[in-house]
């Protein structure tokens, strides 16, 4: 996995907004979860949604 800074540039409701997009257009042929997925493709934003839980 990438480094990711914590002071992070990105906004959290667009990063909401990313993840959201990103699931409506993935498809579940594998057993890879969507949030594994999107933790793989999206190290960033997926560091700003962890922060934020």
């Amino acid at each position: 996995m990438k480094r990711v800074s914590s002071n992070s540039k990105i906004q959290l409701n667009e990063v909401e907004n990313h993840y959201q997009s990103s699931r409506e257009n993935y498809d579940i042929e594998s057993a890879e979860s969507h949030l594994a997925y999107y933790r793989e493709k999206h190290p960033i934003n997926y560091a700003v949604l962890l922060q934020n839980v």
